[in-house]
């Protein structure tokens, strides 16, 4: 029975990182689709930090956050989002995009399902 239970417990965490990964994937995709629609380069490559999570991030900061896009030149004018607030949870994940010799830092704020990007900022 002891053996039982540790081949139970090292396939739970195999299944947990292996669902984690996949949420990482997911989130690093949904952005860079989004780069791709919204950056004005076409030529970038981009680095990710692990997505985390917050419940604190209010309409208003989103707002605020996409108004503030608008004057980002890296950005095309007519940025195209996913989603609109409010969500009950925001996925986040900081990319470090490289265009050139520049290098860019933002955070973005996904859907809970991260199929979208509702927002970013930069830093």
């Amino acid at each position: 029975m002891h053996h039982y239970a540790k081949t139970l417990a090292i396939g739970t965490a195999a299944a947990v990182i292996l669902c984690a990964c996949g949420k990482q994937h997911k989130a690093e995709e949904t952005v860079k689709d989004f780069l791709d629609t919204n950056l004005t380069a076409t030529d970038y490559s981009v680095d990710f930090t692990k997505i985390d999570s917050t419940r604190f991030v209010a309409d208003s900061a989103v707002h605020a956050m996409r108004t503030s896009a608008t004057a980002n030149a890296a950005f095309k004018k007519d940025i195209k989002y996913g989603a609109n607030p409010p969500q009950r949870i925001y996925v986040f994940t900081k990319a470090v995009i490289s265009i050139g010799e520049d290098t860019l830092l933002h955070t973005f704020y996904l859907t809970p399902e991260l199929t979208q990007v509702v927002s970013f900022k930069n830093g």
